[in-house]
């Protein structure tokens, strides 16, 4: 039997990038290769696709940080903007405060324009600072 609807794939990234603070700073991203998920469609070939959505947790929370904004670009130098400016209020943890995490539903076609299969996740918070340690980008076909 032939598979119906849409076929979704992620990019997940897990590595820390410390201290993210009230403004988008561009030495502090996480780069996602759609192109790593087994799908050798988009390998080494710009990505087109639909961008379901992003997820972002967060650790080392501290001096009130409660909401995060992300923000999506095609290029690592975050000036061409895919996802824009979106903000969240952080979940914590159940057992502690200093870790949490943000979801965002995007649902929205995007041909990379710089030819590549990669997405750059920034984020910034309304206060104090985060540590960015997964972020997750859902797309499908």
């Amino acid at each position: 039997m032939a598979k119906t609807g849409n076929f979704y794939h992620s990019s997940t990234v897990t590595s820390n990038v410390a201290a993210n603070g009230t403004a988008f700073d561009v030495t502090k991203f996480h780069e996602h290769d759609l192109g790593l998920d087994g799908n050798l469609a988009y390998q080494g070939s710009a990505f087109f696709g639909y961008v379901e959505g992003l997820y972002v947790r967060v650790t080392a929370i501290a001096g009130g940080a409660a909401k995060i904004t992300a923000r999506i670009t095609c290029d690592s130098a975050g000036d061409y903007t895919f996802f824009p400016d979106t903000e969240a209020d952080i979940a914590v943890g159940l057992t502690t405060s200093t870790t949490g995490t943000c979801a965002y539903e995007f649902k929205l076609p995007l041909r990379q324009f710089f030819g590549t299969e990669k997405l750059y996740v920034f984020i910034k918070v309304d206060s104090g600072t985060v540590t960015l340690a997964n972020s997750c980008i859902v797309w499908s076909e």
